[in-house]
Formats: structure tokens, sequence, C-alpha cells
């Protein structure tokens, strides 16, 4: 009985610190966090925008991606593979040729905002992006930190977009 009592009683404690050690790095975490990125791109910035804004094709170079429904030219919805809900899009800004701004949600606890600013080169464009993104709740703020790298999916989505670009410029 005793050693029964001992086990309860350290299966308890454990709990509480598990417990414990989960809100406080809720709390240690950041809620937003923001990141830029810059590539070149041999194309011109009408090109950039056009594969951009092509929003029915993105599956084709957005390996990520299982669909994506357009709701208007405003707004649209990506389905990413193994997410639990979907990303909603919507137009922020359209500044063409040299900015434009996206809003997204992932449920009520997951925001962000995409920027991308176009300043001509030598040999094409540069694009500066910037994706900002904010969680609510200490699960969310977790789930993300451990398991989503905002800035290494940017600069896979940067990559992926030059190389998209570049290949229809040929």
């Amino acid at each position: 009985m005793k050693i029964l009592k001992l086990l309860l009683i350290a299966t308890a404690l454990i709990v509480l610190i598990c417990a414990g050690a989960f809100i406080v790095a809720g709390l240690t975490l950041p809620a937003s966090q923001s990141f830029e990125n810059e590539v070149e791109i041999d194309a011109s910035a009408d090109k950039v925008w056009d594969v951009i804004t092509d929003k029915d094709r993105y599956v084709e170079w957005q390996t990520q991606l299982d669909k994506v429904e357009i709701a208007n030219d405003k707004s649209w919805t990506e389905y990413p593979k193994d997410s639990p809900e979907p990303l909603k899009f919507s137009l922020g800004a359209d500044e063409r040729p040299s900015r434009m701004e996206f809003h997204y949600t992932m449920g009520n606890s997951f925001s962000g905002h995409w920027k991308g600013e176009i300043a001509p080169t030598a040999s094409g464009v540069k694009l500066k992006t910037t994706d900002s993104y904010s969680t609510q709740g200490l699960l969310t703020r977790i789930l993300i930190y451990t398991f989503f790298d905002m800035e290494s999916f940017a600069k896979d989505w940067n990559a992926k977009l030059k190389a998209r670009v570049e290949s229809l410029n040929k």
C-alpha cells in the first residue's frame, strides 16, 4: 500500500512538473515573429507578380500544397499538406510593380502578413519578402515553435518562386 501511495505521489509530481514546464515554455516563447528574405530573380517585376497572383497554378510549384480554392481576386484558401486547417488569404495591398501584401489566418489561433517588395537589378529584380505571424494561446505558440520553421519555409517559398518565374521566362 505504501508503494502504491509513493507511486501516485511521484506520478502527480511528474504531471505537475510537466504542466509547469509547458506553461513556462508557452510564456517564454514569442507570440509574434518576423523574417525578411531576399532573392534575385532573372525576370521582370511583371513576370514575378504574374506567378505570385496566378493562384490556380500554386500547386504546380508549391509542393507543400494539396489544393487552392479561389473565392475572388482578393481572397483564396490554401490547403497545405499535413496541416490541421487551411490558410485563408486576403489581398492587403497591390501596388505593382513595386509591392504587394497579403494577410492570412489559420483558424482563430494563427494569423500572419506577407509583404513583397521588388527593386530592379542589372539582370532582373530583387524581391524582398517580409513574413510576420502571431499566435494566440500557449498551445499554438508551442506547436508552431516546435513543428514549423517559418524562416525556412519563407526561404523555400522564395526559392521555388524564383525557379518557377525563371523557368517560365525562358
